[in-house]
């Protein structure tokens, strides 16, 4: 993964539908975020993509998820709006996940951030979750 901000944690879990390897990386210095009662909505960005027979996506596609993420870490560590704070590759779906204080604002800087690419068939998930109850189903 291209190096992008912030202190991060690699590695394989499995996927609860096929079995297969999934790779999770998580972002581990959070607390700041975490402890401002304003970042409480998750929101899960997912982008399935063509996968190898192990799950993975080829040279083509990583280069593509590589360049989206950087994008998405950018924008956001530029206005910290959002946190990244994990990134799961595997069984066909990437999915970016993150804390947001707005879902109208992040709405609007994802767009900025995916501006450059072609049109994409992202799959979104948002919830209230104030606790950062999801995040910490992750770290554990």
């Amino acid at each position: 993964m291209e190096e992008i901000k912030g202190k991060w944690l690699t590695y394989p879990s499995e996927s609860t539908g096929s079995g297969r390897t999934i790779i999770v990386t998580t972002r581990t210095d959070i607390d700041k975020f975490r402890a401002n009662p304003r970042f409480r909505y998750r929101i899960t960005v997912g982008l399935p993509y063509r996968e190898q027979t192990d799950g993975m996506p080829g040279d083509k596609e990583s280069e593509l998820l590589e360049q989206i993420t950087a994008a998405l870490a950018d924008t956001f560590d530029k206005d910290p709006v959002a946190v990244l704070t994990e990134i799961s590759t595997g069984d066909g779906l990437r999915e970016w996940g993150f804390y947001t204080l707005s879902l109208h604002i992040f709405q609007r800087k994802l767009n900025e951030a995916l501006a450059p690419f072609p049109l994409l068939p992202l799959q979104f998930d948002a919830e209230e979750d104030p606790e950062w109850e999801s995040y910490t189903s992750v770290e554990e």
